[in-house]
């Protein structure tokens, strides 16, 4: 797989640099002129100084940008700017010459847009780094301006820490629905196993990773005999615990590095991963032979027919894999006699 290829999956799936961008911009903007015009010159450094740092991060954001252009977003990256963004609003805060300093709101963004943006590792690590830069900053701040803090000042910290806590329980509720949306749509609700869609991803991944290390991989389709009979003489309830049953007995068998999906209708598809077609077949002959004796022992007329084989050198054509181990199927079911 191409550089940029796995750089770009390394990013998050929810992911606007071009805003993120122009949301820097436009903070820092407004950071230099309220610095600027402000009437009481910046805490412990010259206005000059400051500007200096100002145009540092500008700096670092534009090649930031441009690495960004090149090579897509990966974590590293990402925590760059999102730490980056957080040391740079801890630093205004510590410069602004204000009593009740406005730009503590600063680190209040710069956690928000940074982690709900980027996920919730990356929204810890900014929330735990903004609380102790800030707190640093907000102590130093008092120690220049040689004054207590105002009493309205508790409240206003405690609520700006209440937002970012309030939006880290938003922030982990959210992945989580995500993560059970993600797993919802790639399982099949009946038997739990992968579904058609979810199982052409990772064979597709699997096919590009064994042409570079060359794994060898077993790709095999599985087809439930007489499937049809058993719902038309027992019921779809009982088809539907036939095909739970068989799902249960192969995933079982599998090794966890193994992938069994449900195709669709009474068909299965598995690869077992570097394996060979010898060590397979036994594999499969147990499969078969605990489903068979389970069918037996609930009278019910249903079996199970493998087709199997392996990708060619060089071959990461998904659909011609597995046209072959459908056809390979087709002649273990002909030769039984149970012809799809």
């Amino acid at each position: 797989m191409p550089e940029k290829e796995e750089n770009k999956q390394a990013s998050p799936e929810i992911y606007m640099p071009r805003l993120q961008m122009v949301v820097r911009y436009i903070l820092v903007t407004m950071t230099a002129v309220y610095l600027n015009l402000s009437p009481i010159p910046p805490l412990f450094l010259t206005l000059t100084q400051v500007n200096l740092i100002i145009a540092g991060y500008c700096i670092f954001h534009i090649f930031w940008w441009l690495y960004y252009k090149k090579r897509e977003a990966n974590m590293i990256l990402i925590r760059a700017g999102a730490w980056t963004d957080t040391l740079a609003a801890a630093m205004a805060l510590m410069f602004d010459p204000y009593i009740i300093p406005p730009t503590a709101g600063l680190l209040v963004i710069a956690t928000l847009g940074n982690g709900i943006q980027h996920g919730l590792r990356i929204f810890i690590e900014c929330m735990v780094g903004a609380f102790i830069l800030g707190s640093i900053a907000i102590v130093y701040h008092f120690i220049l301006i040689k004054s207590p803090p105002p009493y309205n000042l508790y409240l206003f910290v405690i609520l700006l820490n209440v937002a970012v806590f309030y939006a880290y329980l938003l922030v982990h509720r959210l992945e989580k629905m995500k993560m059970e949306a993600i797993i919802n749509s790639e399982r099949d609700a009946l038997t739990g196993i992968l579904n058609r869609r979810a199982f052409r991803r990772s064979a597709e991944y699997l096919l590009l990773l064994t042409e570079r290390t060359h794994m060898p991989l077993v790709f095999i389709f599985a087809d439930l005999d007489r499937f049809k009979q058993v719902n038309d003489q027992f019921g779809h309830d009982m088809g539907d615990k036939v095909l739970q049953c068989f799902s249960q007995i192969a995933k079982s068998r599998l090794r966890k590095n193994d992938i069994i999906a449900r195709y669709g209708g009474d068909e299965f598809v598995m690869i077992l991963t570097d394996t060979s077609i010898n060590n397979a077949e036994p594999v499969m002959n147990r499969i078969k032979g605990e489903f068979n004796e389970w069918a037996l022992k609930n009278g019910l007329p249903v079996g199970v027919s493998f087709g199997m084989g392996t990708p060619n050198k060089d071959e990461n054509n998904l659909d011609d894999v597995l046209r072959r181990i459908d056809a390979a199927l087709y002649d273990a079911k002909r030769k039984t006699g149970h012809v799809r």
